[in-house]
């Protein structure tokens, strides 16, 4: 049986909700790209600047976490609503503080990026005015915080294409087409069955369901020819193709 690695967050529980047949592990994104490479997981949603440094060492699949514009969940906060001088960044993010590196860049941005242990939105805003939050904690953050920057809509307004967050991956020699083809079935049964997914979802991580419907049409769960599109302006913009 195949170790399967999960998200422990929101944006994974519908994906795996049908999921069954596998032993699941869940951990962060940071977490679950050391887990596979040192072999404690056989496929798992990796971030995608870590799958584009490590490429030679493994091979993708069609499963991914994606957002063709606003992504809700990655996201720079702040009590103004206007991006500060200084912005402090989760420990937890590699492919999130990349992506605002070329944000603020693009946009002719000067504000400089503080490296924190913390997850939750309060604490990062306690050593910078701004805080780039992911996650879970990005959907605490913006019922209290001001939302200054979606990075997954600012960063479909610079390329027009969607960003890829998070991608499936295995090393070479770990075949795991079907763990992938049976995880892209059960997105697809949880999209028939949203209501259903939406209803325990709420139940479970204490939001809204108007929220959580929102969240889970917002995100893209399929690698199609404009995510990898995406993918591929994403790794010239982070110099990792020449």
């Amino acid at each position: 049986m195949l170790r399967v690695g999960k998200f422990g967050l929101v944006n994974n529980f519908l994906p795996y909700y049908f999921l069954k047949g596998y032993k699941v592990v869940s951990a962060s994104p940071k977490e679950m790209a050391s887990m596979l490479l040192e072999r404690k997981i056989d496929y798992a949603p990796v971030p995608a600047y870590f799958y584009l440094k490590n490429s030679g060492k493994l091979r993708h699949y069609s499963f991914c976490i994606a957002s063709d514009g606003e992504v809700l969940s990655v996201i720079v906060v702040s009590k103004n609503g206007r991006i500060g001088d200084k912005i402090a960044v989760t420990s937890e993010t590699m492919t999130s503080v990349n992506l605002l590196r070329i944000l603020l860049e693009e946009k002719g941005l000067k504000a400089k990026l503080i490296p924190a242990e913390y997850r939750r939105a309060e604490e990062l805003l306690s050593i910078a005015d701004s805080a780039l939050v992911i996650g879970d904690e990005a959907i605490k953050a913006r019922m209290i915080y001001r939302v200054a920057m979606d990075l997954g809509e600012e960063w479909k307004d610079l390329t027009g294409y969607p960003m890829v967050f998070g991608i499936s991956a295995s090393l070479h020699e770990v075949d795991a087409e079907k763990v992938d083809e049976d995880l892209v079935g059960a997105v697809k049964l949880g999209a028939e069955r949203f209501e259903e997914v939406v209803r325990r979802a709420s139940e479970k991580f204490k939001l809204p369901e108007e929220f959580l419907e929102k969240y889970f049409k917002v995100l893209v769960y399929r690698l199609g020819i404009r995510e990898k599109k995406g993918m591929e302006i994403f790794a010239e913009m982070c110099g990792l193709r020449d």
